[in-house]
């Protein structure tokens, strides 16, 4: 199953999150905005992962508040499972 995702982030910088969820595998992560370099890095950590790994290592991470852009990565990737 192939699906490309686009989801509107709450409460972080970045203002989205574009990636591919390919058989359950997390790919081409890319954010709107926000911090570039920090996501650039967590767009490549993130790249060819499995995404349930990816949900369990970065939901709940928070930032200035009670999110993070990686929380809402996982956030993006848990709801498009």
């Amino acid at each position: 199953m192939e699906k490309h995702v686009v989801y509107k982030t709450k409460g972080v910088c970045s203002r989205a999150i574009e990636f591919d969820l390919i058989d359950g595998y997390v790919y081409n992560v890319k954010f709107k905005g926000g911090c570039k370099g920090n996501l650039i890095g967590l767009g490549r950590l993130a790249e060819g992962a499995r995404a349930e790994d990816l949900i369990g290592k970065l939901k709940g991470i928070k930032c200035q508040g009670d999110h993070s852009c990686p929380d809402q990565l996982a956030l993006a990737i848990e709801e498009n499972l």
